[in-house]
């Protein structure tokens, strides 16, 4: 556990992506990613300031699950005696626990959980979503990036110029190594335009050649579906490959109505997206609530979401990687739409000029849908 070298670090939004929608899906105050050795239980997912960040393991459901292969469930603590003298149980209420093993390379190592204060029974096919979130995270634990070497170069993905009246659609891949598993996409739809980006697990060749069959994958789907139906057809077809490679990646994809400026997207495990209103009003964040690729392939329906770039309004979806330009929370997602705002034609220059200062150790890429300003009226004469 300790040769993964992520205690005691700084809070990273791949761990915490993982957390968050843990705790959407099923609805609860809380959910943890949590490491745990002989004596102590980390969490690497501390939801506040305050939270303790290490516990003792006797004091913790998750030295429990960390035992077994299957996942540890506690309907009613209180009515359980193994864990009804727990002090989270006695002093902070704490009423349901479900936590699945986290394993890397084969070793259980950890726990991804979620906890209520009031007493809950989980149905079979949540136990099974509970599971494949948990895969999710030992999948991420166990990605150290050693693949760098050279291979599919990421021009080969890059897609050509998309002309769209009214908007200018930008991106950029900054690959950590000679090849990329990050790329963008778009392609011409009858009202507009279908886009993409994805963020394959990993980094080098074989993270290219999956982003090479992905992008196919989704090039060959009707784009005049709901973008999340889209998305769950295209996992039907990757996910299984994904699966044997033991592989996941995350994606958005939109469509776009040039004409209204309406965008309908789903996102798979991404989350991170943010919709810029020329208006000043607050960044809306586009969250996740459905799994990566290849996690569970063809066995959940992707959701969708909608929003409205009014003129002057922006859209712009980024890669983890661009987050360790920053703090490596999603709080960067401000300091990059301030940039962006600032200088709104130097946007994509910018977040280059600090790839080169501050060499984050992933790929990075970033993608802008900007609509432009209406064109202001003479005055009648």
């Amino acid at each position: 556990m300790h040769e993964l070298d992520v205690i005691g670090g700084d809070p990273a939004e791949r761990f915490d992506r993982v957390a968050r929608l843990t705790r959407d899906v099923f609805g609860a105050p809380m959910a943890f990613l949590n490491l745990i050795d002989d004596d102590t239980v980390y969490t690497l997912t501390p939801q506040t300031s305050t939270v303790t960040r290490e516990i003792p393991a006797s004091e913790s459901f998750c030295a429990e699950t960390v035992l077994h292969d299957e996942p540890t469930l506690v309907p009613d603590a209180r009515a359980d005696d193994r864990f009804a003298a727990l002090p989270v149980v006695q002093t902070l209420g704490v009423r349901f626990y479900a936590g699945a093993p986290v394993s890397v390379r084969g070793t259980r190592v950890g726990s991804l959980c979620v906890v209520d204060t009031h007493p809950r029974v989980l149905s079979d096919s949540d136990v099974v979503l509970l599971q494949d979130l948990a895969t999710w995270a030992g999948r991420i634990l166990g990605d150290d990036g050693s693949d760098t070497g050279s291979g599919t170069e990421i021009s080969v993905l890059a897609p050509g110029p998309l002309q769209l009246p009214g908007y200018d659609l930008r991106a950029e891949v900054i690959p950590f190594s000679g090849a990329s598993g990050d790329f963008y996409d778009w392609t011409p739809t009858i009202n507009g335009a279908a886009i993409t980006l994805t963020d394959v697990m990993g980094k080098g060749v074989e993270a290219a050649k999956h982003a090479a069959s992905i992008r196919a994958a989704f090039r060959a789907q009707d784009q005049e579906r709901p973008a999340a139906d889209v998305i769950s057809a295209t996992d039907r077809e990757i996910g299984p490959a994904l699966v044997r490679a033991d592989s996941f990646a995350t994606a958005f994809h939109a469509h776009l109505d040039t004409a209204t400026g309406w965008v309908d997207f789903g996102d798979a495990g991404h989350g991170i997206a943010m919709h810029l209103s020329a208006h000043g009003q607050p960044i809306r964040l586009l969250r996740s609530r459905d799994l990566p690729l290849g996690l569970h392939p063809g066995a959940m329906r992707h959701s969708s979401g909608f929003l409205v770039l009014q003129p002057g309004d922006a859209l712009i979806v980024c890669s983890d990687g661009v987050l360790d330009l920053f703090d490596g929370t999603l709080a960067s997602l401000d300091q990059l739409a301030e940039m962006y705002w600032a200088a709104p034609d130097d946007f994509l220059p910018r977040v280059r000029a600090l790839v080169t200062e501050r060499s984050p150790d992933d790929d990075v890429t970033t993608l802008v849908l900007a609509r432009h300003l209406a064109p202001k009226q003479d005055a009648a004469s």
